[in-house]
């Protein structure tokens, strides 16, 4: 590991002892800091960030893209208060984070060993959900996850993550691990909004533009006829988040290319309904549209008669 990895590791692990020395209001002013610090960290993330917010809304005004890109800084730095403080949070402070309106949706699935795959995004406390979810249900989740280039931040993120007994598997070498999940009667919860491999994945329009886009969820879910359920969580002005699970329709599809495709293209269209209503919930500093400019060359290459 090296020196600058060993001070970022540290750095987080102190900023964690502070907010977790914090009530939730307090902590969630500490994460408005924090979203501000990492504004001027960056200038390119920055105007990434700007970039994707005038591509997604050009309709609005100026000032109307500069609320939603300073309200997406505001939640990411929340987020990062409010997962450093994870390890304080009993198991019914972690239950009562995230409001479940329908979750007997899928308790019902748990209790009968029926698998189910969950489907959110960056958006809230995507961390927050995963953890509420598995203690409310009493089971353990295997989540997804996109390992960081930083090793001791990932083993430290990780360990938050499982506290409760939910399990992590690398995206990277994820499909024994889910299929034996799914066949075991587990549920698995994956983050979609992540950018995927342009040549394996699909290209589905995402706020007007194509971006690949993981089918793993889709062909899962075909494979071996298991729902998947959208649920993103929205902040609430109390500080705590709402979470409504949605199962997406797939009676009309088969397990084909093109069902696939279709599966994971009515995902998408939750999750970008969902990211419309509360725009400044979403991290837009990702990006997201990064191989937009390559699916254009290549379709202007086999359209020509070269």
């Amino acid at each position: 590991m090296s020196f600058s990895d060993e001070v970022v590791a540290n750095a987080l692990l102190s900023l964690g002892g502070l907010s977790r020395t914090l009530p939730a209001g307090g902590r969630k002013g500490l994460g408005k800091y924090f979203g501000k610090a990492m504004m001027l960290a960056s200038a390119k993330r920055l105007a990434i960030t700007r970039d994707n917010v005038l591509n997604a809304f050009p309709q609005l005004s100026d000032s109307e893209r500069r609320s939603i890109v300073h309200e997406a800084y505001q939640n990411l730095g929340i987020v990062l208060a409010e997962v450093l403080a994870m390890p304080s949070l009993t198991r019914e402070q972690a239950a009562a984070a995230v409001v479940f309106p329908n979750i007997e949706l899928l308790r019902s699935r748990v209790e009968q060993r029926k698998s189910t795959i969950l489907v959110s995004a960056h958006y809230g406390n995507w961390e927050y959900l995963a953890m509420s979810g598995g203690v409310q249900l009493n089971t353990s989740l295997t989540i997804v996850v996109h390992p960081q280039r930083n090793e001791r931040v990932s083993t430290i993120l990780n360990s938050y993550r499982t506290r409760f007994g939910n399990n992590v598997v690398s995206m990277h070498n994820a499909a024994r691990t889910l299929i034996r999940t799914i066949q075991d009667g587990g549920t698995i919860a994956f983050l979609v909004d992540q950018h995927a491999d342009p040549v394996r994945d699909a290209w589905i329009d995402f706020f007007g533009r194509a971006t690949p886009t993981y089918e793993a969820p889709a062909a899962l879910a075909l494979r071996y006829n298991v729902p998947i359920m959208t649920a993103f969580a929205e902040r609430m002005e109390n500080g705590s988040y709402a979470a409504p699970l949605h199962e997406i329709p797939m009676d009309d599809l088969e397990n084909s290319a093109d069902g696939i495709r279709t599966l994971t293209e009515r995902h998408v269209r939750a999750l970008e309904e969902a990211i419309r209503k509360r725009p400044g919930l979403w991290s837009w500093q990702h990006r997201r549209w990064r191989d937009s400019d390559r699916l254009v060359d290549m379709s202007t290459l086999s359209n020509s008669r070269i």
